[in-house]
């Protein structure tokens, strides 16, 4: 990935989070050098990542490890359009036996989204810190579980 595709999906992941949960990143405070250091170092590196394009913008991103989607985050001007859709059916093709989610408790927009497509609550717990955040697992069961 090109170093201004980089900062292009690391700005639709920002304004992503902000529009979702703008209490966490209040509280969390990271700068734009902090999200860079973070894709980078992390996402980048445990990851692949997939993004979604309009033209030349990046409208939006899926990070998937083995058997588990880590970020999924569409800007918000293109939500509602297919765009999150077609990122996890894209996650879903690449691992039909099964994948996994975390998101926040307080995120009831991704929470109907990913009930809405087959995903079911396993877990409820708290993030990690820093964040620490009431979260929830996801579990989607597979490919086999559609035809049985």
């Amino acid at each position: 990935m090109a170093d201004h595709e980089v900062e292009q999906t690391v700005a639709v992941w920002a304004r992503s989070r902000w529009d979702a949960q703008p209490w966490l990143e209040r509280r969390m405070g990271h700068t734009l050098a902090d999200n860079l250091a973070f894709f980078r170092g992390t996402v980048m590196k445990t990851t692949e990542v997939w993004v979604a394009a309009r033209g030349d913008a990046i409208v939006g991103l899926l990070a998937l490890a083995p058997g588990r989607v880590e970020h999924l985050y569409v800007d918000p001007p293109a939500q509602g359009q297919g765009v999150g859709s077609t990122l996890l059916d894209h996650a879903k093709r690449l691992t039909p036996d099964g994948l996994t989610l975390f998101t926040h408790q307080r995120n009831r927009r991704a929470r109907a989204f990913y009930e809405g497509r087959g995903f079911r609550a396993v877990a409820f717990g708290v993030s990690p810190a820093p964040e620490s955040e009431p979260d929830v697992e996801y579990r989607w069961d597979g490919a086999a579980a559609l035809v049985s």
